[in-house]
């Protein structure tokens, strides 16, 4: 996938196409296309993923991109500010991501779901599904706020809040403990439950959470409809 992440920070992408090349997206994401550019509705995984997304809150279906000009361009981007991360993935190499987090990825690049322990779905926060990408290609993510990346080694776990992580490679495990004590917990304002990341790969995290960035504009918009009263 031939593309460039444009801005700072509020970016998009753009991919570029030569005729005949295709790639798919998130169908909530689209900016703009050239006019030699045909979308198509697309069951990337089948109709077993499609339901799996619509259960976990993402969209059922994704959208391919098909150039039948050469030069043809498409657009896309998250639904807050934030940054893109892409991925290149070699072939049979994964890559799971949040299941808000998608954007795009090459024609090449299967896509399937990931289900995590019922531990990690209730008290974790980030669901009963991931969305698991398997290479070869490239795949395109949407970070909320900046991109915080780490490299584990195996010889020290990472631990980090559910709704500040995007997305892992696939040799990194997932798992969620308790924060270190009672007072913590409730009186911290850290929540009760901590992600915990092991093994070898990278891991992507959120300077911002998405879901408490959501919760503080709906709270701000409610309070300023409830003083115009």
């Amino acid at each position: 996938m031939d593309y460039e992440i444009v801005g700072s920070n509020m970016q998009y992408l753009r991919v570029k196409l030569k005729k005949g090349e295709k790639f798919y997206g998130d169908s909530g994401n689209f900016i703009s296309k050239t006019s030699g550019t045909v979308m198509a509705p697309k069951l990337a995984g089948g109709i077993v993923s499609a339901l799996e997304r619509k259960w976990t809150g993402a969209t059922a279906m994704l959208t391919e991109f098909n150039a039948k000009d050469s030069d043809a361009y498409v657009s896309l981007s998250g639904v807050y500010p934030g940054k893109i991360y892409a991925v290149d993935l070699e072939e049979g190499e994964e890559f799971v991501a949040e299941h808000y987090a998608f954007l795009a990825a090459d024609e090449s690049v299967k896509f399937t779901m990931q289900a995590v322990s019922l531990g990690a779905a209730f008290f974790g926060g980030e669901g009963l599904l991931f969305q698991k990408f398997i290479g070869p290609g490239t795949v395109a993510i949407h970070v909320v706020g900046d991109i915080i990346e780490y490299q584990l080694d195996g010889t020290k776990n990472m631990e980090i809040d559910p709704g500040h992580l995007a997305g892992f490679s696939g040799g990194v495990k997932y798992s969620v403990k308790f924060v270190d004590n009672i007072r913590t917990a409730m009186f911290g304002g850290v929540g009760l439950f901590l992600a915990t990341m092991s093994g070898n790969g990278k891991v992507i995290t959120h300077s911002v959470s998405r879901h408490k960035l959501t919760y503080a504009i709906y709270n701000d918009g409610f309070a300023q409809a409830k003083n115009k009263k």
